[in-house]
C-alpha cells in the first residue's frame, strides 16, 4: 500500500498490489500492536514517492473475516464500488443472494425496484451472515439461524458464540448512500447508523432539514448546527451528525423511530490523534439526565461523498423486544457486570472501520462457487 495521508494512527492509503479496496482507511496500529509496517528500502525496492511512504502487512497480521477475526468487528462495504455483470438478474448476484438460507429474506431483497436498493439489502444481510460465522468460528452458513425482534432488529439465534468469550454477541447493520456498515459485540449491546449528507430530496428540492426534523433535536443540539454555519451545507453535516447518533441508540434499543428523539440529547469531543472534525466520543442525556451506561464513537468515513457512522454501546437493560427471543440469546445479564467491569466493557478500544470487499462476504467454503459466478476472491 502506498501512503496518501497519516492522521494519527489512521493511514489514508492507495492499494499497489494484492486485494481489497484501491483506496480507503486502514489502522496502523492498535493497542500497541503494529498492523502495518514500513517497508524496508534495502530490499531493492524503488525509493518511495515525494511524502509518501510504500508500507506492507507484518507476518503476523491481524484477520478481518473468517475464524480469527474476534468477536468485535467493524466492517464497511462501498456500494459504488460493486458493479454485478447483469445486475440483480447476474449470476454473481444469484449466487450471493442464494447464500441466504431464508426465503423471505430474500423475496425482500428483490422487492427493491432500483439495483443499489437491492444491493444495499443484499450486503446488509451478508454482513449480519458473515459476522455470525466469523464469530462461530465457521468457514459457511450452514446452520446458522438469523431472526429478527418485531422491531426488526437482526439477531443470531442459533448457535451462540462461546459463552465465556462472547456471552452476549450481537451484530447491527445500516446502510444509506454509498456506504453499508455493521458492528458487533460481545457483551454490550451495539447500534450502528450511516447517513449520507445529502441536503436534497430525490426531486432536486432541498430539504428543509431545521423545519422538518425540527422535534428530533433539543435546543442544546440546534445550538451546535447553528453555530457550523455559516452554509447550510455545514449546518446539515452537524445535523447528520446527531441524526446517526440517534438512530444508532435507537437500533441499539430495539424500538427504533418508535422512541421519541428528542429525549436523548448527544455530548460530543474530539478524539484524539484523528484530523480535526473527523472522529468523536459522546455520551448521551435521557431526559435531562446523563446516562453512564451508554458510549458512542463517530468517523467520517472515507471519500468525496462525505457520510457519518455512529456506533452505540449500551446497556442491556434498555432493549426492547416484545416477543423476547433475542433477549434469550444474551447470557450475561446487566446486574452480574460490576460498575468497573461495565466500564471496562464500554470503554474498550472501538475499532475503526475495516472497508470490505465483496468477496469478504463469501465464506471460505463457498469461495470456488462464487468465483465461478463471476466474482472475485478473498484475501
Amino acid at each position: 500500500m502506498e501512503q496518501l495521508h497519516l492522521s494519527g494512527d489512521r493511514l489514508h492509503y492507495q492499494k499497489i498490489t494484492g486485494t481489497g479496496p484501491k483506496e480507503g482507511w486502514a489502522s496502523i496500529r492498535i493497542s500497541g500492536k503494529e498492523l502495518l509496517i514500513k517497508k524496508d528500502e534495502k530490499e531493492g525496492d524503488e525509493a518511495p514517492k515525494e511524502s509518501k511512504l510504500v508500507l506492507k502487512l507484518p507476518i503476523q497480521h491481524r484477520e478481518v473475516v473468517g475464524p480469527s477475526s474476534g468477536y468485535t468487528h467493524r466492517w464497511a462495504v462501498n456500494i459504488d464500488t460493486w458493479k454485478p455483470a447483469g445486475g440483480a438478474d447476474g449470476s454473481e448476484f444469484k449466487f450471493l443472494l442464494n447464500l441466504i438460507q431464508e426465503k423471505n429474506e430474500r423475496d425482500k431483497v428483490l422487492k427493491f425496484k432500483f439495483l443499489d436498493d437491492q444491493k444495499r439489502a443484499l450486503i446488509s444481510r451478508l454482513l449480519v451472515r458473515q459476522a455470525s460465522a466469523s464469530s462461530l468460528n465457521k468457514t459457511n452458513f450452514d446452520g446458522i439461524e438469523i431472526k429478527r425482534t418485531k422491531g426488526q432488529k437482526p439477531f443470531l439465534a442459533h448457535p451462540l458464540p462461546p459463552e465465556k468469550e462472547a456471552p452476549n454477541w450481537n451484530v447491527n447493520c445500516s446502510h444509506e448512500g454509498k456506504w453499508v456498515v455493521c458492528a458487533t459485540e460481545a457483551h454490550v449491546i451495539a447500534g450502528i447508523d450511516v447517513a449520507e449528507l445529502r441536503r436534497k430530496k430525490t426531486n432536486g428540492d432541498p430539504i428543509d432539514f431545521h423545519d422538518v426534523f425540527k422535534d428530533n433535536l433539543t435546543f442544546k443540539e440546534w445550538e451546535y448546527v447553528k453555530t457550523h454555519g455559516p452554509c447550510l451545507d455545514k449546518e446539515y453535516e452537524a445535523f447528520s451528525r446527531f441524526w446517526s447518533a440517534k438512530e444508532a441508540f435507537v437500533k441499539a434499543r430495539g424500538d427504533g423511530l418508535a422512541y421519541h428523539l428528542k429525549k436523548a440529547e448527544f455530548h460530543w469531543k474530539p478524539i484524539d490523534g484523528y484530523e480535526p472534525g473527523t472522529a468523536f466520543e459522546g455520551d448521551v442525556h435521557i431526559e435531562g439526565t446523563h446516562s453512564p451506561k451508554w458510549r458512542f464513537v463517530q468517523y467520517r468515513m472515507p471519500g468525496d461523498s462525505p457520510h457519518w457512522t455512529t456506533v452505540g454501546r449500551g446497556p442491556l437493560t434498555d432493549i426492547v423486544d416484545a416477543h423476547g427471543e433475542f433477549k434469550k440469546t444474551l447470557r450475561k445479564p446487566q446486574e452480574l457486570f460490576s460498575d468497573n467491569e461495565w466500564q471496562a466493557h464500554l470503554y474498550s478500544h472501538s475499532p475503526h472501520f475495516d472497508i470490505l470487499p465483496i468477496g469478504a462476504l463469501v465464506p471460505q467454503d463457498n469461495m470456488a462457487g462464487y468465483l465461478a459466478a463471476g466474482g472475485t476472491s478473498f484475501p
